[in-house]
């Protein structure tokens, strides 16, 4: 999602550093969970924004059906997607990925949806849910 260089790809999980330090817990960091071992971007590979980290799986924590988890941290601090709900003194820079913006969906974790130009896309919580099935 962004250019910078993995810092830890290990057990279905590639971590992006975004200040090229290899280090996740200073500066801007990506995680991206239940990535497969086969062709896994190692740690230490810098890459681009486009660039391939792996293919989605079942792979790290606990999971039965293919799906990616993509979560941000700012000096080792996780940062919710959306922080609506948060204090007015706990202000959260949005999530934007490819100019869909993340929105949270209150006391629903794993819920929400993208939303860019009027366009929304949301995720649903679900195998059978339509919007979740995928085909090759």
């Amino acid at each position: 999602v962004a250019p910078g260089v993995i810092a830890r790809s290990t057990n279905g999980v590639v971590v992006l550093d975004l200040d090229g330090d290899a280090d996740e817990s200073t500066g801007w960091s990506i995680l991206y969970l239940h990535i497969a071992a086969a062709n896994r971007v190692q740690a230490g590979t810098a890459v681009s924004v486009g660039d391939a980290v792996g293919r989605a799986s079942c792979e790290g924590g606990v999971s039965n059906g293919t799906h990616v988890h993509i979560a941000r941290r700012y000096n080792g601090e996780w940062l919710p997607a959306d922080c609506s709900a948060c204090p007015p003194e706990n202000t959260v820079p949005p999530f934007v990925l490819g100019g869909w913006t993340v929105y949270g969906l209150a006391g629903q974790e794993y819920q929400g949806y993208l939303a860019q130009d009027g366009e929304r896309r949301t995720a649903e919580q679900g195998r059978q849910a339509a919007d979740n099935l995928i085909s090759w």
